[in-house]
């Protein structure tokens, strides 16, 4: 059975919108990266809670595993160890730098090849069967959640010297007036 050509458009415009955040939530985690002293990528808050090393290690080995053969294999892989990517292997910062570019090319690149038409194929992970389109609002709902992880904490260890990643505050209404007078729009 083929699909409608509303149906293509939707899948068109929420590829786009998918790939947009995602690409939006990428930057976030490298502003906030960017911010860590050498010595903070390990550190952690309390025994037994992860560092942004170890955060970025299991995003990594996570993109690796569910989006490296993403059409054709469950996306657990027989070859990821994923307890070990919740012990700090004392990576460098650029080590753990080309981890996290190499899983955000590896998911990204996959979400790129994908066509309307794929959203409503199936995929597994851990033998659960999902469509696509589940799949991916699954990996963006933890990816979020891990990148928020380490923007909390990359701002505690800036402490004063944190710089922000969004509105600063006390400047909601200065955001609103410019880009309310880009848009046109009142604000609602």
């Amino acid at each position: 059975m083929g699909s409608s050509q509303p149906e293509i458009e939707f899948g068109l415009l929420y590829l786009q919108d998918v790939r947009a955040r995602m690409q939006g939530v990428r930057q976030l985690g490298e502003g906030a990266l960017r911010q860590l002293a050498p010595g903070h990528w390990h550190a952690a808050l309390g025994e037994d809670e992860n560092s942004v090393a170890v955060i970025v290690q299991h995003l990594s080995g996570n993109m690796h595993s569910r989006w490296g053969n993403f059409l054709q294999a469950d996306g657990e892989a027989g070859s990821r160890n994923r307890d070990a990517e919740f012990g700090d292997a004392g990576l460098t910062p650029w080590q753990l730098q080309a981890r996290w570019d190499a899983g955000w090319a590896v998911f990204q690149g996959e979400l790129e090849k994908l066509q309307p038409q794929d959203l409503t194929r199936t995929v597994s992970i851990r033998g659960e069967v999902h469509t696509v389109l589940a799949a991916i609002n699954r990996q963006l709902c933890h990816y979020s959640g891990h990148v928020y992880q380490i923007v909390l904490l990359a701002r505690h260890w800036a402490s004063a010297d944190w710089q922000t990643l969004s509105i600063a505050r006390g400047q909601s209404a200065e955001f609103n007036r410019l880009k309310m007078g880009e848009t046109g729009r009142e604000p609602g």
